[in-house]
C-alpha cells in the first residue's frame, strides 16, 4: 500500500488532443495547504506560491492593503505592523527553504531521468513509433527490467548480481524492494513520493493513464509500475554505498526531516499570499453587493434565452450580449450540456469523449446521412483515404524515409506549405451533425426514458424549468487555432478538450423531439411547442457565434432568429474591443479587429492566438440577476442556480462536487503554472517536440513529459497574463443545504476545508464566509 499511496499523490494528466487543465496538487486535497507546500519544499525543493519580490511589488502597486496584510497575519496569530511584515517579507528573500534529504541514486539520477524517459516514450507511443513488436502486451516493469537485465550483462558483477536477485514481475519486484529497505512505512512512502517528483511528467501521465482506465473499469498500474522501477533504482545505488555514506543515508531515513513544518520564510510568504487574495475578494464582493437592484432584475418576457458554457470567457460575450439586446437572457451551465457522450464519426476514426474527465462516457453518438446505404458509401470513402494516408505515414517513419521520402514527396507538399505560410489555409468552421445515441456497453439505442432523463438532467441543471423563451439557444465553445499542439487546451474543458458544438446539438435535438417534451411535461416541465431550441458554437478566438442548423428556421421565428443573429455580431464586436487590448491590437475599426483575429486563427506561428481561461478567480453558483449589468472582467466562471427549485439539495450537490471541482483544477492549473513553471508549467513553445503523436510535450532535449501550461499561455513576454490566486467560490443557497453537500461529498470538503479554494454564501443577510465549519461575516 505504501507505493500506491504515494502514486495517490500524483495528479493525472491527459494527452494533448484532450488535453484539459488538472489541479497538479490534486493528490493533496486531504492536506491543509501550507503542509503540502512544506511538504513538496522537502521532497522536490518547490512550494506553492511566488517569490517574495512578487509581494513587494504587488505591495508597491497598492496590489496589497495594509488593513488586509494585518488581517492575514491574524488569522496566522502574527502581530506587527505593516511595515514590520514588509520588512519580515524582504527578509524571506535570503532564507532557504530547508534541506532536501539525498536519496542514495542523487549522482546518477539524470541518467536514470533520460534512460526511463526514453523507455516511456516508446512504451506509450501508438502513433510515430512503428517499430512496436518488443513492447506490444507487456508491462512497463517488464520491457524495463530486460532492458536493465540485457544493458548490465555481465560488464558490472554486482549490478547483475543484484539484478538476478530482483523478481522480473513487478508486483513480487515492489515487495522484494519494500522489504530490502528501511521498512518504515511513513518514510518509504515519503521517499517514493519524492522519486515519482524527479519523473513527474511521466509520472502524471501514468497516472493518467490508471485513471482514464479505472473509469472504464480496468486496472492497469502503470503509476506503481513506474515507482517500483525507481525504487529499484534507488535500491541497487544504495547497494553501491560506501559504509560510510549508507550510514549517513541511513540517518536520513530515520530524521525527522520529512515531517512537513514550514520555515519562517514559508510561513510569511503565505501570510502575504493570503492579504494578495484577500485585496482583491474585497473589491470583488464589495462590486457584487452594490449591483443596483434594478439590474438585479430578470427579463419580464424574454424573447431569447442563451445558455453559455460557464467558462469565463463567455462572461465578457454573455455581458455584451445583455447590454446591446435587452430582451435577451442568458444563463450559465457546464459545456457538455449534461451530454456524456463519446462521438463516433464516420469513416475510420476512433470515438472521441466529450465529456468531463472526472466522468466515465455513457453514451455513444454515433453519426449518419440518414440511411444505411449512404452511411456505407462514405465509410468506404473514408477508409480508402485513410489506408493512403497511413502508407504515407508508414514511409515517413521507416529506416529508408530520410534518403527518400523527402526528394519524393517533397514537392507534393509544397503548395501546402505556401499556402499555409500565407495564411491561405481553410478555417475550421462547425458543423452540425446528425446522428443517433447509444449505449457505450452493448450498444442498444437510448429508450424513450433514458432520452428524457438526459433533457430533464439538463433543465434542471441550469435551474430552466419554467418560463421559457420563444427561441432558446444553446452556445457551446471551442478554439479553432493551427499548428498548436496545446489547442485543447483553449477548447472547452467540460467537452474533454474538444469543442462544445457537438454537445450542443446532441442537446438541442433531444429538446426539440417531439416524445421527449411529451416525457418533459409528465415530469412537470413543459416545454411549449412555441419554443425553438437551436445550437450554436462561440469561437473565442474571434468571439464569432456560429449558428449551427439555422436554414430550418420556421417563419413563426424568423423574426426573433433574425434580431438575435444581427445582436450576437453586435456583441462580438464589442466583446472584441475589449479584449484588443490584452492582445496588443488596439487602434482597429471593428472590421479590420475582427480580421486580425480571423489571423489568428490560421496563423501557424501564432504563440499566443488568446489568453484562454488566463486571469480566472471566481465562480457563482446562483442566478444571474446577482451579477447582471456587472462587469466581472472575464474572470468569473458562472452556473445558474435557483435553490428556490432544488428543495432536496440534489442539484446542488452535482454543481459543487463536479462543476466546482472542474473549476477547481482549472484555477490551481493557471495558478501552478505561474507560481512554479519549471515544475508544473510546460515552458517555451518554440523548443516544445511533440511526444508519441499526442502524449505530451517535451522541451529542447528534455526527456521528461513537460506538464501544464506553456509560458505563452500565462506571461505576454513583459508580465503575468495571470494572477495566482485560489478560486473564490460564491453560492446563492442555503447554509444548511451547502453544509448537507460537504458532509456527504468528502473530496469537495477537503477542498474547502483545507483553502484549496474560498467558499463563500450568498444570503438575504449578506456576504458570509465559510471557515473552520462557521460562517463570517464578510
Amino acid at each position: 500500500m505504501t507505493i500506491a499511496s504515494a502514486c495517490e499523490r500524483i495528479a493525472p494528466i491527459w494527452p494533448l488532443d484532450r488535453w484539459i487543465a488538472v489541479n497538479p496538487w490534486w493528490g493533496h486535497r486531504q492536506q491543509k495547504i501550507e503542509n503540502a507546500d512544506a511538504e513538496l519544499r522537502t521532497r522536490a525543493n518547490t512550494g506553492l506560491l511566488m517569490p517574495p519580490d512578487f509581494y513587494l511589488n504587488a505591495w508597491q502597486g497598492s496590489r496589497v492593503r495594509s488593513e488586509d496584510l494585518i488581517r492575514a497575519a491574524g488569522e496566522r496569530q502574527l502581530q506587527g505592523t505593516a511595515e514590520s511584515l514588509v520588512t519580515r517579507l524582504k527578509a524571506a528573500r535570503h532564507q532557504r527553504n530547508g534541506e532536501q534529504m539525498s536519496l542514495a541514486c542523487s549522482g546518477r539520477l539524470e541518467k536514470i531521468r533520460q534512460q526511463l524517459g526514453g523507455l516511456c516514450a516508446r512504451y506509450f507511443d501508438s502513433r510515430q513509433g512503428r517499430w512496436r513488436a518488443a513492447t506490444e502486451g507487456r508491462d512497463l516493469y517488464d520491457l524495463w527490467f530486460d532492458q536493465q537485465t540485457q544493458s548490465v550483462g555481465s560488464g558490472n558483477g554486482h549490478l547483475a548480481s543484484q539484478l538476478a536477485r530482483l523478481p522480473n514481475n513487478w508486483q513480487q519486484a515492489a515487495a522484494f524492494v519494500v522489504a530490502e529497505l528501511p521498512s518504515a512505512d511513513a518514510r518509504l512512502e515519503a521517499v517514493v513520493h519524492q522519486l515519482l517528483l524527479q519523473l513527474l511528467g511521466w509520472s502524471s501521465w501514468c497516472r493518467g493513464e490508471d485513471w482514464r482506465a479505472c473509469l472504464e473499469g480496468r486496472s492497469l498500474n502503470l503509476c506503481p509500475q513506474l515507482a517500483t522501477i525507481l525504487l529499484v533504482h534507488e535500491w541497487l545505488a544504495a547497494s553501491e554505498l560506501s559504509v560510510r555514506d549508507r550510514g549517513a543515508w541511513l540517518d536520513q531515513w530515520s530524521s525527522l526531516r520529512w515531517l512537513t513544518q514550514g520555515d519562517e520564510s514559508a510561513q510569511i510568504l503565505w501570510v502575504w499570499h493570503r492579504a494578495y487574495e484577500m485585496t482583491w475578494q474585497r473589491q470583488f464582493l464589495e462590486r457584487l453587493c452594490s449591483v443596483n437592484s434594478t439590474e438585479k432584475q430578470l427579463v419580464a418576457t424574454p424573447e431569447v434565452q442563451a445558455a453559455f458554457c460557464i467558462d469565463v470567457r463567455s462572461e465578457v460575450l454573455r455581458r455584451h450580449l445583455e447590454a446591446c439586446y435587452p430582451k435577451a437572457e442568458t444563463l450559465g451551465v457546464a459545456g457538455f450540456f449534461g451530454m456524456p457522450v463519446v462521438h463516433q464519426a464516420l469513416g475510420p476514426s476512433g470515438g472521441e469523449a466529450h465529456l468531463p474527465g472526472l466522468l466515465a462516457p455513457v453514451y455513444r453518438f454515433g453519426e449518419t446521412l440518414g440511411s444505411a446505404a449512404a452511411d456505407r458509401v462514405l465509410n468506404l470513402k473514408l477508409d480508402g483515404r485513410e489506408q493512403v494516408r497511413e502508407s504515407v505515414r508508414g514511409a515517413k517513419y521507416s529506416s529508408l524515409s530520410t534518403f527518400t521520402l523527402v526528394e519524393t514527396t517533397g514537392l507534393a507538399w509544397a503548395w501546402k506549405l505556401i499556402r499555409d505560410s500565407l495564411h491561405h489555409n481553410p478555417s475550421k468552421q462547425p458543423k452540425s451533425s446528425e446522428g443517433r445515441l447509444f449505449h457505450c456497453y452493448g450498444g442498444d439505442p437510448l429508450s424513450d426514458r433514458e432520452r428524457v432523463d438526459l433533457a430533464e438532467g439538463l433543465l434542471r441543471a441550469m435551474s430552466l424549468t419554467r418560463r421559457f423563451a420563444s427561441l432558446l439557444l444553446l452556445v457551446g465553445h471551442g478554439a479553432h487555432t493551427d499548428n498548436n499542439p496545446n489547442e485543447a487546451g483553449l477548447a472547452c474543458g467540460a467537452c474533454g478538450g474538444k469543442n462544445g458544438g457537438l454537445n450542443a446539438s446532441i442537446a438541442a435535438g433531444l429538446l426539440n423531439d417531439r416524445s421527449v417534451r411529451a416525457g418533459l411535461a409528465e415530469r412537470g416541465i413543459v416545454l411549449p411547442d412555441s419554443s425553438l431550441v437551436l445550437a450554436a458554437e462561440h469561437c473565442t478566438v474571434t468571439d464569432e457565434v456560429r449558428i449551427l442548423a439555422g436554414s430550418g428556421i420556421p417563419e413563426s421565428h424568423q423574426r426573433i432568429y433574425t434580431d438575435l443573429v444581427n445582436q450576437l455580431q453586435v456583441a462580438a464586436n464589442s466583446s472584441r474591443r475589449e479584449r484588443a487590448t490584452a492582445l496588443q491590437l488596439n487602434g482597429h475599426t471593428d472590421q479590420q479587429l475582427h480580421a486580425a483575429m480571423k489571423l489568428r486563427t490560421r496563423n501557424w506561428a501564432e504563440v499566443r492566438p488568446e489568453w484562454g481561461l488566463a486571469n480566472n478567480a471566481a465562480m457563482i453558483i446562483g442566478s444571474r440577476h446577482m451579477t447582471r449589468g456587472l462587469d466581472l472582467g472575464g474572470r468569473c466562471f458562472l452556473h445558474d442556480y435557483n435553490p428556490d427549485l432544488d428543495q432536496d439539495g440534489s442539484v446542488l450537490a452535482a454543481l459543487m462536487s463536479a462543476p466546482m471541482v472542474v473549476a477547481n483544477w482549472i484555477n490551481l492549473q493557471y495558478f501552478a503554472s505561474v507560481t512554479q513553471p519549471s515544475v508544473y508549467g510546460a515552458g517555451n513553445k518554440l523548443l516544445h517536440s511533440v511526444v508519441g503523436g499526442n502524449l505530451g510535450v517535451i522541451e529542447g532535449n528534455g526527456a521528461d513529459l513537460r506538464i501544464g501550461l506553456p509560458w505563452q499561455s500565462v506571461h505576454d513576454g513583459e508580465r503575468w497574463r495571470h494572477e495566482p490566486m485560489r478560486l473564490t467560490v460564491l453560492i446563492h443557497a442555503p447554509a444548511e443545504r451547502i453544509e448537507q453537500v460537504l458532509c456527504a461529498q468528502p473530496d469537495v470538503k477537503a477542498l474547502v476545508d483545507n483553502q484549496w479554494l474560498w467558499l463563500w454564501r450568498a444570503g438575504d443577510k449578506g456576504v458570509v464566509q465559510y471557515r473552520d465549519g462557521d460562517w463570517l461575516p464578510i
